[in-house]
């Protein structure tokens, strides 16, 4: 069976913790027992696997919880026939060109578990495969996540707002939701590091201490203007409304380094490639609601620009993943965009437990 693409989302904390907290502890939780449910033996009684997962249970009735909700999801027929009918479209190259339509599937409510763990352990075994254990089919790739940086003292995250923020120097930060940066200050330099999202940054002036924001792709280096910098794992843009920037590729060597005035952009990618291009500064408080332009771009990274802004976890079918994708989206906003692609595309949203999605063709 083809395995669908996972495009994992962050939960961002924002300023106020204490309102997410119980959600992100259950969503923890939730993907800690896949993690174990997709290890051999887990179910089956006796084995070193199955003693330590209940071990894993038996340590709050959230883990207890979480474990009962993962096992029948898992016993879900409709959950099965979805699979099956995708491994079957996948096999017969056949391609539904219909409308775009929204199917969910209930979370079962007191129903039995199946006699035997066979049936779940072959479904997910079907979706992944591995070399050395199978993983459930909702597992984030935790693995590919970023670092958790919530607990340094200069960290900034925007939840469904933008954020607003005044560094120590002066210097303004306007985070468009979906975003999550930390900060901190040396004798030589004033430093941000953007982790996921879009900031426009108007720089205080100091020309003893520049002000530098990297990226997994970039370093951009100002002295005083006012900027924008959006980046996630696969590409960085930066756009100058004021004044000038130097930003350079950080990839592969040599680094390159590209000068921007007023009215210029520049996008690198992961791949250490730069391409230049205008930029309107008019569309700032856009690009802080979450607009972005794809032209074009592959509907894969689409995707994942929304996932990782809006903070919802999307499958991809692999047949689709390379679909060139031109237009403006709000990748804030997941459910306005994926239904916008739908529609585009002629792909199908099918809506997941677990405020999870699989868009198919």
């Amino acid at each position: 069976m083809t395995r669908p693409l996972l495009m994992s989302g962050n939960r961002h904390t924002g300023h106020k913790p204490e309102t997410t907290e119980q959600k992100d502890l259950q969503s923890r939780l939730v993907d800690q027992a896949m993690q174990w449910l997709a290890r051999d033996g887990a179910d089956i009684e006796g084995t070193d696997t199955h003693v330590a997962f209940q071990k894993w249970c038996g340590q709050s009735a959230d883990h207890e919880q979480a474990a009962r909700a993962v096992r029948a999801f898992l016993s879900d027929r409709d959950f099965d026939d979805i699979l099956r009918k995708f491994d079957t479209e996948k096999g017969t190259g056949a391609r539904n060109h219909a409308p775009s339509s929204t199917r969910q599937i209930s979370m079962p409510v007191g129903k039995p578990r199946r006699s035997t763990p066979l049936r779940a352990t072959n479904v997910r075994k079907a979706i992944w495969g591995g070399v050395a254990m199978c993983v459930a089919i909702l597992v984030a790739v935790l693995t590919l996540s970023p670092a958790d940086h919530s607990g340094h003292p200069g960290y900034i995250a925007a939840n469904m707002a933008p954020v607003r923020q005044f560094l120590p120097d002066g210097s303004e930060l306007q985070l468009a939701p979906g975003t999550r940066l930390y900060w901190e200050f040396t004798e030589r330099e004033r430093h941000i590091v953007l982790e996921d999202g879009a900031v426009v940054i108007s720089a205080a002036p100091n020309k003893d201490r520049p002000l530098v924001v990297t990226t997994p792709q970039s370093r951009v280096v100002v002295v005083g203007t006012r900027f924008v910098v959006i980046g996630d794992d696969q590409t960085s843009e930066v756009g100058v409304a004021e004044g000038t920037v130097r930003v350079q590729q950080q990839q592969s060597p040599p680094a390159r380094e590209v000068t921007l005035h007023a009215g210029e952009g520049v996008t690198v990618s992961s791949g250490g490639d730069v391409r230049r291009h205008d930029f309107n500064g008019d569309n700032i408080t856009q690009i802080l609601e979450g607009w972005r332009v794809f032209s074009p771009a592959k509907l894969s990274d689409v995707v994942h620009a929304v996932s990782r802004q809006s903070g919802m976890e999307i499958w991809l079918d692999p047949g689709i993943a390379d679909l060139e994708i031109r237009g403006r989206f709000n990748v804030a906003d997941a459910m306005v965009s994926l239904d916008l692609i739908a529609r585009t595309t002629g792909t199908r949203m099918i809506e997941l437990p677990f405020d999870q999605y699989l868009l198919v063709r």
